[in-house]
C-alpha cells in the first residue's frame, strides 16, 4: 500500500473515481438533483486545481488508485474510495492520514459530511456541529452536516506514548476496551475460553501460565501508556529456539482513542524494542480478514501480508475466520 501526494498526471484516475463513487452509491441517497450537483462540483478543474495547491492525496494498492482525500487547512474535502473496496479500512486510512498533517497546525478537523461517509467520520471521533444548505436544480434543497473533530491529543499522540512491561494492575484497565464478543474474538482469536474476559482470567494467563509459553523467557507482556494512564497493550513471545522470530499479539488500544494514532505508534515503539533490544531479525502476527481497521493499521507500520502454503481458518462464534499472517523484517 502507499499514500502520496496526488500528481498531475493522476487527474484523469482520481476524477474517475470519485464519479463511479457518486453514481453507483450516492443514488441511494439522494434525489437525481443532488447527485448531479456533487457530480458538476468535483469536475476535472477542480480536482485539477487541488492538486496544483499540494492539496490531494492519493490511496494505491498494486499501482492502482482506490482512493482519494484533499485538505484545505483544517477543512477535509473529497474523501472517496471505490465501492469495490469500500468497508476495508481504506477511507479510515485516508481520513487518519489527512488529520495527522492537519494535526500538526490545527486543533480541529472540519468536514462536511455526505450521508454516506456519516457514519465513518461518527465513528473516527466527529461531532455534528451545524448544518449547511446547498441549492440544487429544479428548486431540490440538500442539507449536510458540518462536523468537527478535536485533534490536539492527536498531535500529542507519537510524542508522549511510551512502552513499558505489563503490570497486573493494568489488566484492570485493559479489560474494559472490549465491549461485544465479536471484538473480543477479533483481540484474542481461541485463546481465552469465554466472554468477557476478566482481570483475574488476564493476569493468570500471564503471570501464572507465562502466556501458554514454556520457557519462561519466550514471553514478554507490554503496556503503552501516556500522562493520561494505559491507552495500548500488546504481547511479544519467541516462535523459534534462535530467539530470532518475535511474534506480536494481543494488540489493543483504549476503544476510546481509536482512530488517532495510537496503535501504530505503540506498534513502532514495540518494533523498536524488538529489532534494538531484543536483536530480533523479524516480527510476525495474524490478523482476521474481518478486522479491516487493525490490518491497515499493522501495513502503516510496516508490516507485509505474506503468502501461506494453505490458508488458515479459525472457527469462531459458528463461522469461519479466515487469518491473514503478516510480518516485518529488521530495519537496516
Amino acid at each position: 500500500m502507499e499514500y502520496r501526494l496526488a500528481k498531475t498526471e493522476d487527474v484523469k484516475e482520481i476524477y474517475e473515481i470519485v464519479q463511479d463513487t457518486i453514481k453507483r452509491i450516492y443514488p441511494k441517497y439522494y434525489l437525481p438533483e443532488i447527485v448531479d450537483m456533487f457530480c458538476e462540483f468535483h469536475d476535472k478543474d477542480n480536482i485539477g486545481k487541488d492538486i496544483e495547491d499540494g492539496n490531494t492525496y492519493v490511496l494505491l494498492e498494486n499501482d492502482k488508485i482506490m482512493g482519494t482525500g484533499t485538505r484545505k487547512e483544517n477543512q477535509i474535502t473529497r474523501v472517496y474510495v471505490l465501492p469495490d473496496f469500500q468497508r476495508k479500512g481504506y477511507g479510515a486510512f485516508i481520513m487518519n492520514q489527512l488529520e495527522a498533517e492537519i494535526g500538526k497546525q490545527y486543533d480541529k478537523a472540519e468536514i462536511d459530511a455526505s450521508l454516506p461517509a456519516c457514519k465513518l467520520y461518527y465513528n473516527l471521533g466527529y461531532k455534528t456541529v451545524d448544518h449547511g444548505i446547498w441549492e440544487c436544480a429544479n428548486g431540490v434543497i440538500q442539507i449536510y452536516e458540518i462536523m468537527e473533530k478535536e485533534l490536539k491529543k492527536i498531535s500529542d499522540a507519537s510524542g508522549n506514548l511510551r512502552l513499558r512491561p505489563y503490570k497486573t494492575c493494568d489488566a484492570k484497565t485493559i479489560v474494559t476496551w472490549i465491549h461485544d464478543e465479536i471484538s473480543f474474538r477479533k483481540w484474542c482469536s481461541d485463546r481465552y475460553e469465554s466472554f468477557p474476559v476478566t482481570e483475574e482470567d488476564m493476569n493468570k494467563k500471564y503471570m501464572d501460565c507465562n502466556g501458554d509459553c514454556t520457557n519462561m523467557d519466550d514471553f514478554y507482556p507490554m503496556t503503552a501508556f501516556d500522562e493520561s494512564g494505559v491507552v495500548g497493550h500488546l504481547i511479544m513471545r519467541f516462535t523459534d529456539e534462535e530467539k530470532q522470530i518475535l511474534r506480536f499479539g494481543f494488540v489493543i488500544v483504549d476503544d476510546a482513542k481509536r482512530g488517532r494514532g495510537y496503535g501504530k505508534q505503540m506498534l513502532l515503539l514495540a518494533l523498536k524494542y524488538a529489532f534494538e533490544i531484543l536483536k530480533v531479525k523479524k516480527v510476525t502476527l495474524g490478523v482476521f480478514e474481518n478486522n479491516e481497521s487493525a490490518y491497515y493499521c499493522y501495513k502503516a507500520a510496516g508490516f507485509k501480508e505474506i503468502a501461506l502454503e494453505k490458508e488458515e481458518y479459525y472457527n469462531i462464534l459458528g463461522q469461519r475466520w479466515k487469518c491473514i499472517e503478516m510480518e516485518t523484517e529488521a530495519w537496516q
